[in-house]
């Protein structure tokens, strides 16, 4: 229970973001989902990399092929 509270409050998870665009990621990772500004598409995936990290957290084959094809060009 705690790792899940730590988890949830973390700040790398916590994103101002808009309702629609937050009711389109959803719970999909980055294979299903990635922020619409490209811009940013390096430092969300790191972030995601860094807080699966951080927990111990999975990742399906999807999604670390979509992590790892977008850090490879940052």
């Amino acid at each position: 229970q705690k790792k899940r509270q730590a988890f949830a409050n973390d700040p790398r998870n916590l994103l101002a973001v808009d309702g629609p665009a937050n009711g389109q990621k959803s719970d999909k990772d980055a294979s299903g989902w990635l922020p619409k500004n490209r811009k940013i598409w390096c430092s969300y995936a790191a972030a995601q990399v860094n807080v699966k990290s951080a927990y111990g957290l999975w990742v399906t084959a999807a999604e670390r092929n979509a992590l790892s094809d977008i850090l490879a060009k940052c």
